[in-house]
């Protein structure tokens, strides 16, 4: 199952109960995947797809699902996951009012996702990313980054100086989202919306897809608009011109 599909999982599991419910664009979402509304009533919901890693939903992201929530003047929110939750994390989320949705992708059928449909950033991960896992990549300045792993949560890396390092999806969902919608993102950009400071390894990464090409002033991407999967997505996900 795919982080898209697990979104669409807790949608259906709220408009079971009678809400509106809807995912949320990757771009200037804050982080909230899911806003399900009913009578005056909205819900804030960041779905965390980690179960079947070592990931595990930490007291960070709960500080920061309370600040989107409010953000985005919803009366509620909710940290929906397939995976664990760390002790200080549920402590955090007593204290906020957060509650903790646990939902597995088997409890409920999800319709097949065709091509169109799916994100850009989905199909950019699962075929030019994922296969880079036991590689080893070699940055522009001649510094490499080993990939040990790539999985849906995100990526594990051996950085050029021995440490181990683990970057998450979401970055680089954003990354790939602002791409194809304006064509570009400099390191700057990533690093102001992650906090773990890893931008050039999301570069390097991202890099290594065709559809992506790297510049240097400022370091950054941009879009190769000729590649084919520029080509057969829909109009509407695509605005570059």
């Amino acid at each position: 199952m795919k982080p898209s599909e697990f979104e669409e999982l807790v949608c259906d599991h709220y408009r079971r109960k009678g809400y509106r419910a809807q995912t949320t664009s990757v771009s200037n979402d804050y982080g909230i995947d899911v806003f399900a509304e009913k009578k005056g009533e909205k819900i804030a919901v960041q779905a965390k797809m980690y179960g079947g890693s070592t990931r595990k939903v930490n007291r960070q992201t709960m500080m920061e699902l309370y600040g989107a929530a409010a953000y985005f003047d919803c009366t509620k929110a909710v940290l929906a996951t397939d995976g664990e939750v760390l002790a200080d994390a549920e402590e955090v989320a007593h204290k906020l009012g957060i509650d903790i949705l646990f939902i597995r992708p088997g409890m409920n059928p999800v319709p097949h996702v065709s091509l169109s449909e799916r994100s850009l950033a989905d199909i950019v991960w699962e075929k030019y990313i994922m296969p880079l896992a036991g590689k080893t990549l070699m940055r522009y300045d001649g510094k490499t980054n080993r990939i040990v792993n790539v999985d849906w949560s995100g990526i594990e890396r051996i950085t050029s100086n021995g440490r181990h390092s683990k970057i998450g999806i979401e970055i680089f969902r954003l990354a790939i989202d602002r791409l194809f919608t304006t064509g570009r993102i400099t390191r700057d950009e990533i690093n102001q919306n992650y906090a773990k400071r890893a931008a050039s390894g999301v570069v390097l990464i991202l890099s290594q897809a065709p559809c992506f090409r790297l510049v240097k002033q400022p370091i950054g991407l941009e879009l190769v608009k000729e590649h084919s999967l520029c080509r057969s997505m829909p109009k509407r996900q695509s605005h570059v011109k």
